[in-house]
């Protein structure tokens, strides 16, 4: 049994149900609302000491789900993640003495080493930015980010705890395209942000988050990452699916109703290197046949604006003003690194430049700073040879994972290799055209890659 699960003492309990009695007094003496929230946090701390895992697996859920987050905990004066991480950060520190070796594990992963890495360069690259409130302000992202990937490592360290973290990526997915059609269909929206809200109509048809608070193309990212775990999962396993085959199923419809276009290219690339996978399968001209059938039936249901927003990447008639603003990103940001090749323009620094004269007659640039569309490009111009740390991250997840799936312990172990193997590698193909070094999901699933590897490594050999 891990050392992060002990059964609660009974000491823990009393201390707990004196602990709420006192609360409660207090919040009657000070504020009403105070005499429930108090607490109900102080339990929610006490279930966190015992059971921190739980607590991980509730970031991995709200890290795609973040709308569904904020409609629960809204009324938090934090938000939950941000509380929960910080929470979760402190039992870790408090169970030291128990955690010494998923701590040492930690310590030693070379994912979380060159994440550590990243961190403490953009650090020093931050000091030379021509912006330091955006650089604080992608500074304390990466920061919180970087402890997602610490705490997933350090506390996904059993087989059941690991397969619990790479099914929520799948369940996460069918949730987000459920509540995508309730938007779309039904007129129910729980987004809250901006990025989600503003970006629904703006280009002449309806689009949807789902269950994410990202805007509608980051939020297809992660959805897309779900949807590829359940297909290459339903490809390699007889568990759970009939529970896959929906998730692909309602999940690729919505993958389509996100009317994104990154997110398709990114799924077609990974059917095409599962046909040549399996291109000796003898059921693979079967499953092509199906595959053909159901995109027939699902013919009628896709509306005429997402071929035309489709043909628009080739120069069709529905051409996109927004690609030209795509191009102008990857100009200024080559030019950018070429200008500051070592440590870059500074973590978050990117819009900044975006608005300089300079680059005034290239094709869709506006007067507000943009990201730059392109994570791989976007950390380069941020950190210049400093980013090599972050794609090591990256590259190493991708290394952890191919090794589980060459030398598992257990088949299950090998599925889930290679599902979390090719739903990393299409979130990194979308990641080409959308800035998600900003993202949760980026370090989540390099942390999951780590976490996998680590576990299969401590379980027994087969005999």
């Amino acid at each position: 049994m891990s050392s992060t699960s002990p059964k609660a003492p009974k000491q823990t309990l009393i201390c707990g149900g004196l602990g709420s009695l006192l609360a409660v007094g207090v919040g009657l003496v000070t504020h009403p609302v105070l005499s429930v929230a108090l607490p109900i946090a102080l339990l929610m701390g006490i279930w966190l000491f015992m059971q921190p895992f739980l607590g991980v697996l509730s970031l991995a859920v709200f890290a795609h789900l973040d709308a569904v987050e904020k409609l629960l905990f809204g009324f938090l004066p934090l938000s939950y993640f941000k509380l929960t991480a910080a929470a979760t950060a402190v039992v870790l520190f408090l169970r030291g003495a128990q955690m010494r070796p998923q701590i040492t594990i930690l310590l030693r992963e070379p994912v979380a080493v060159l994440g550590f890495l990243f961190l403490v360069l953009s650090f020093v690259s931050a000091v030379f930015s021509a912006n330091k409130g955006l650089a604080l302000d992608a500074l304390k992202t990466y920061i919180s980010l970087y402890l997602l990937m610490a705490l997933v490592i350090a506390f996904a360290d059993t087989p059941r705890r690991i397969t619990l973290l790479l099914y929520a990526l799948a369940a996460t997915s069918l949730g987000s395209a459920l509540l995508l059609f309730l938007d779309l269909f039904a007129g129910i929206s729980i987004a809250q942000a901006d990025a989600a809200t503003t970006a629904r109509t703006s280009e002449g048809f309806d689009r949807s988050s789902g269950g994410s608070d990202y805007n509608p193309t980051t939020a297809a990212s992660m959805l897309l990452t779900g949807v590829i775990f359940a297909l290459v999962h339903a490809l390699e396993s007889p568990k759970l699916r009939m529970v896959m085959l929906a998730t692909l199923a309602i999940g690729t419809m919505a993958v389509i109703l996100s009317f994104a276009r990154s997110a398709v290219v990114g799924y077609a690339i990974i059917v095409l290197l599962l046909m040549w996978r399996y291109r000796k399968e003898k059921l693979l001209p079967l499953a092509l046949i199906g595959g053909m059938f159901a995109l027939l039936l699902a013919l009628p249901f896709i509306p005429a604006e997402y071929w035309e927003r489709i043909g628009s990447i080739f120069g069709g008639s529905g051409g996109d003003w927004t690609l030209g603003r795509r191009l102008s990103y990857n100009i200024i940001g080559l030019d950018l690194l070429w200008k500051n090749p070592f440590l870059g323009v500074g973590p978050g620094n990117f819009p900044h430049h975006f608005i300089d004269p300079e680059y005034r007659y290239l094709p869709g640039r506006t007067l507000l700073g943009r990201e730059l569309h392109n994570m791989f490009l976007s950390v380069s111009v941020q950190l210049g040879l400093a980013s090599l740390s972050f794609f090591g991250m990256l590259g190493y997840g991708l290394a952890r994972v191919r090794a589980v799936a060459r030398a598992p312990k257990t088949p299950q172990m090998r599925v889930l290799a290679l599902s979390l193997g090719y739903a990393f590698g299409a979130y990194l193909i979308v990641s080409l055209f959308l800035p998600n070094e900003f993202t949760k999901y980026t370090w989540l699933l390099a942390a999951q890659c780590a976490a996998l590897y680590q576990v299969n490594k401590r379980m027994e050999s087969p005999t």
